[in-house]
């Protein structure tokens, strides 16, 4: 029913153009005037993104975490240069954080989200912390992640979820629907106590 209710909010966004240029922040007023999205956010990208992220997590409570990979081509194989991505996620306790001067879908997704913008060599490079279950802990902890090629619209993907979080169950793993690849990673933590992974994301697995 999620899943639904987002391709529905797609079909707006592109409807109305919220996935339009990724280099113009739209006004207050023309964010007031789209239709709800519940997981847009490439249309309020700053210019100039580079291919790595660090979220504003300083004084923030939480285990870092680095989330790293490639972006490849429908093919599978070929890297996928210039495609913007977003990613936005809870603070370690589970809640979407906000300071309370948040704009735009910063009200929505508080302040622990960004952008980047992968290289010629695909690769992107996320830098937070490790984020919260829902305090009613209905599902898994997760990242969520959009992604923008160069002229096509904005789609969103797969969540980045945990193997060692005991509420991503077997029911949960089903309901994946595999977009740009699984999202399901596995943590290893180095010996400056940083958790590291890798999710590789396949834009032909829409």
């Amino acid at each position: 029913m999620k899943r639904f209710a987002l391709a529905v909010a797609f079909a707006c966004c592109t409807t109305f153009g919220l996935a339009s240029s990724p280099h113009v922040f739209p006004s207050e007023t023309q964010i007031a005037s789209l239709p709800v999205c519940e997981w847009c956010g490439t249309a309020e990208a700053p210019a100039n993104l580079r291919p790595a992220l660090i979220m504003p997590t300083k004084g923030e409570a939480g285990e870092r975490l680095i989330i790293e990979g490639t972006v490849y081509k429908p093919d599978g194989k070929t890297p996928a240069a210039d495609v913007l991505l977003y990613a936005y996620h809870t603070n370690a306790g589970g809640v979407y954080a906000k300071r309370g001067n948040e704009t735009g879908n910063g009200r929505r997704h508080g302040y622990l989200r960004g952008w980047l913008r992968t290289g010629a060599d695909g690769r992107y490079r996320i830098e937070t912390i490790r984020p919260g279950s829902y305090p009613t802990r209905s599902e898994p902890a997760h990242v969520h992640m959009t992604l923008q090629p160069p002229g096509e619209p904005e789609r969103y993907i797969d969540d980045v979820v945990f193997t060692d979080d005991p509420l991503l169950t077997p029911e949960h793993r089903a309901r994946l629907q595999q977009r740009g690849g699984s999202g399901i990673v596995r943590l290893e933590r180095g010996a400056d106590r940083v958790l590291r992974t890798t999710r590789d994301i396949y834009l032909g697995r829409q």
